[in-house]
């Protein structure tokens, strides 16, 4: 199901919420690239960031950085284009199960309270 914990932040608090977190797989190891998007249940304002390293910094589609406090929805995608690579050259890392790019599928959430600044940790179960 669904494993989010809290990570303290230490760069890039502030009161508009989080501005940072980090996607792992369960064993530890970061999700090396990929997106996550993060959709308000009540009113489905979209937050999105790319991963890079396991690290993301959500914002609006206006560009501002933060999740303000409420409920969500997280979808995590990874497009791995291996076509023209030899096996030993791709460096896109563990590949991130399908039922985590859909928001009927993921089973992840998270819930920012009033004031929070921490930042996320967005934990990846595997098949």
């Amino acid at each position: 199901m669904l494993a989010i914990t809290l990570l303290v932040c230490s760069l890039g608090c502030s009161k508009a919420g989080p501005t940072m977190g980090q996607v792992v797989f369960e064993d530890g190891s970061p999700v090396a690239a990929g997106s996550i998007e993060f959709r308000d249940i009540e009113d489905g304002e979209l937050f999105a960031s790319r991963i890079k390293g396991g690290w993301f910094q959500p914002e609006n589609k206006k560009g501002k950085l933060g999740l303000p406090p409420g409920d969500y929805e997280i979808v995590v995608v990874q497009v791995v284009l291996t076509e023209d690579l030899a096996k030993a050259a791709h460096s896109h890392g563990n590949t991130v199960p399908r039922r985590y790019a859909d928001y009927h599928t993921s089973g992840l959430e998270a819930t920012i309270g009033e004031g929070q600044t921490d930042g996320l940790k967005v934990v990846l179960q595997s098949e």
